[in-house]
């Protein structure tokens, strides 16, 4: 795993002060695809979009450790064939 330091380095706020988590950034990405995506893929949007910066291979293997944090928090699903969908919070009445 790759230490927080790393994170805010590969993950650096676009903005001064804003305090969005790596993993969250990957989420609400992640839930603009209801086919779900693959690391890859999202680690490319966030390089081209100017979320993230690094090597592709690094980048994409600490997406793959997200979401593999996000699967185990019940925040994302995998599917069969490799890709991870979104999954929203039930909304409350």
């Amino acid at each position: 795993m790759i230490a927080i330091t790393e994170d805010r380095k590969m993950f650096a706020p676009m903005r001064q002060r804003e305090a969005i988590a790596p993993e969250d950034k990957v989420h609400a990405i992640l839930g603009r695809y209801e086919a779900g995506r693959i690391p890859a893929d999202l680690a490319q949007e966030l390089a081209v979009s100017g979320l993230a910066v690094g090597t592709r291979a690094l980048l994409t293997k600490r997406v793959g450790e997200m979401l593999e944090s996000l699967e185990e928090a019940g925040r994302a699903e995998r599917t069969p064939d490799g890709r991870f969908r979104a999954i929203r919070a039930a909304k409350r009445s």
